[in-house]
């Protein structure tokens, strides 16, 4: 029986309770279970010291790293902290749909980021020891080969796949009788989401709706302007953001799900009809489970995924003055901070609302034509991509 390591992204317990991350976690373990049969994992948060536990760690075959997140902020030691020398971890360090973030994360972003020589030694440490660097979207695949990173692998998410959905084939709805809408993550989008969760109310009167709350209330992310502003809206955190949502969705007929930490509560999802909102995380809950779900991008993580996927998204901010754009500015453990100057070049776009009203008429319209071939897409990704990658773990 093979034992591997996984380094979570989900410290259960604590902070957010992310069902996101909770996900990629509980997905990443399915799927190699399935494809190298009986399994065990040693599990342990990702910022956690492992000085103490480098004999159980090496005894294992490998170091998996889920959701592997790149970021400067310093990603080693800080997203990881492993242990000071490298070299005392005998065994691989292998990253499972490596990620990336950055606001507003188009293309300008993508040509725009360098990381720092830290992260990109670390980087190239973690690309030498493994025969493919799993990314869950194309544009981490792009952003690694501009640092160097030329064995990146496009084998999605892991939470794209549901074993028990592979190969079905997608629900096309003729009406929708249940409806979920998740919040965006930013403050910035405020407005904008009760925009889009007021149309939804209007468009499908007669639907069972809810209102999917991934995350906790964690008051650690604050979504604050380092100079005065009139916008409250940046000056909210997330507690006083996800109340003005919970309470408009309440006014507006919508059950309000609070789905932090609780995983199975995804499950759920396979009897609804279709999801239109901001959480990665709640859109790729939809589509694994073979299910229409619309994305509207906050940052990098929505933009690539819509971009990979081909349908059923948009992005929620709208870029200006491309010439005067700052340096990207990266995202967090669990979402980014953007300031005044970063929201003035790529606000939310004011007529999303309206996009996505339009969009989903046309979809119902024509039976999801757009949607045709999306549940193939996902298949043969997990066939040409994630499964010879899951084969070629050691063990």
């Amino acid at each position: 029986m093979t034992r591997y390591t996984v380094l979570t992204t989900f410290p259960a317990g604590r902070a957010s309770g992310n069902v996101g991350d909770q996900l990629i976690e509980i997905a990443v373990k399915r799927l190699v279970t399935r494809v190298r049969g009986t399994t065990e994992f040693l599990t342990i948060f990702r910022e956690d010291p492992l000085d103490e536990r480098l004999d159980e760690i090496n005894a294992t075959a490998a170091v998996l790293l889920p959701g592997f997140p790149i970021r400067d902020v310093p990603m080693y030691p800080g997203c990881y902290r492993l242990v000071p020398d490298l070299d005392r971890i005998k065994v691989p360090l292998i990253p499972v749909g490596a990620n990336w973030n950055v606001y507003p994360g188009d293309g300008f972003s993508r040509n725009a980021l360098r990381y720092s020589p830290e992260t990109t030694a670390f980087l190239r440490r973690v690309a030498d020891g493994v025969p493919q660097f799993s990314c869950r979207e194309f544009h981490v695949c792009e952003v690694l080969r501009r640092h160097g990173i030329t064995n990146s692998v496009m084998t999605g998410d892991p939470a794209w796949y549901d074993p028990d959905f592979l190969h079905v084939p997608l629900h096309t709805p003729a009406t929708i009788e249940r409806l979920v809408y998740s919040p965006p993550l930013s403050a910035f989008y405020l407005a904008q989401g009760l925009a889009v969760l007021e149309m939804l109310a209007e468009t499908f009167p007669r639907a069972k709706r809810y209102c999917a709350m991934h995350l906790a209330d964690a008051k650690s992310t604050t979504f604050t302007d380092r100079r005065p502003t009139n916008d409250a809206s940046m000056r909210l955190d997330i507690a006083e953001k996800n109340a003005r949502i919970r309470a408009r969705a309440r006014e507006l007929g919508f059950e309000v799900l609070e789905l932090a930490g609780n995983v199975a509560g995804l499950d759920f999802y396979r009897e609804c009809d279709l999801h239109v909102g901001y959480e990665c995380h709640a859109h790729l809950g939809f589509l694994r489970q073979r299910r229409p779900s619309v994305l509207i991008a906050e940052d990098a993580r929505g933009v690539g995924f819509n971009y990979t996927l081909g349908t059923g998204g948009c992005d929620g901010f709208l870029r200006r003055k491309l010439e005067d754009a700052p340096r990207p500015r990266e995202g967090g453990t669990s979402g980014y901070c953007v300031t005044a100057e970063e929201f003035a070049i790529a606000p939310a776009h004011p007529d999303v609302a309206a996009q996505v009203r339009q969009y989903l008429r046309e979809e119902l319209d024509t039976g999801f034509r757009r949607y045709q071939g999306l549940a193939k897409l996902i298949d043969e990704t997990y066939d040409r991509a994630m499964l010879p990658f899951l084969h070629s773990l050691p063990g």
